[in-house]
């Protein structure tokens, strides 16, 4: 239509022997928006009023077409979509999509966001967890996570370590080493090892003390631990960690 437009823009030529005559410009322009092939009057000459009426007719037709276009492409874009206000997403089940679907909702209280495996989302799955009962750490590989044989293990003779890269655990060689001068310790952050990196603070934006794991200093880490008694791990959900979470999440679940 854009092209259309600029076309007709355009001033026409005058008919000189090497350029089409103005009826063959005007002729050539209506096959293109309504495919009219009825040959234009050229006989007599081309008023001003007879080209407004040819003009005109052609341009609200274009407008109708695309008007009629563009409103074909709304109703289907719609019938596809979430009918969530502000969400485009394409509806799944019962005209919402899986995020705003009650019945895909994950389990957590207050989340709402869609569960992906089983009753919840991603983060507050414990399916991909350590399958050790007293583990909380991710699993790597047949349930299990590096502490308990899961992932790729060390090649070096009699070594049971994971391999942290190139085959070897750390102790024979493998991951990153740090960049001090003359230091072969792991690399922890930042390309140093935890002897010659930077101190990380602790992420509560009012609190200027050392991380201490988790990304929290020991005062904000024990705000923040498992409810459970002598557990030691930062709470994920629900005040429980994810291994108490996991069992909690089992014992519902096969009552039902």
């Amino acid at each position: 239509m854009s092209t259309l437009c600029c076309e007709f823009a355009r001033r026409p030529m005058l008919d000189t022997p090497d350029s089409p005559s103005l009826l063959d410009d005007l002729q050539g322009w209506l096959y293109l928006v309504e495919g009219s092939t009825e040959p234009l009057p050229s006989s007599d000459p081309l008023d001003l009023e007879t080209l407004h009426k040819l003009l005109s007719s052609a341009t609200s037709t274009s407008y109708e077409q695309s008007s009629d276009s563009q409103q074909s492409r709304q109703e289907e874009l719609e019938q596809g979509i979430c009918q969530t206000k502000d969400c485009y997403r394409r509806a799944r089940l019962n005209g919402l999509c899986t995020q705003h679907s009650s019945s895909n909702q994950c389990k957590a209280i207050g989340c709402k966001r869609a569960a992906h495996r089983g009753n919840f989302c991603s983060s507050h799955s414990t399916a991909k967890i350590c399958k050790i009962t007293s583990c909380g750490n991710a699993s790597q590989s047949q349930g299990l996570c590096k502490a308990h044989g899961g992932g790729t293990r060390c090649t070096a003779p009699g070594c049971t370590k994971s391999s942290q890269g190139g085959g070897l655990c750390r102790a024979h060689g493998g991951g990153k080493r740090c960049s001090h001068a003359g230091c072969t310790k792991g690399v922890q952050r930042r390309n140093k090892c935890a002897t010659h990196g930077d101190i990380r603070a602790c992420s509560v934006s009012t609190c200027n003390r050392a991380d201490r794991g988790g990304g929290y200093c020991e005062g904000h880490r024990q705000e923040r631990k498992c409810s459970m008694v002598n557990c030691k791990r930062l709470s994920h959900m629900s005040g429980l960690c994810k291994s108490h979470l996991r069992q909690q999440q089992l014992q519902k679940y096969s009552l039902t």
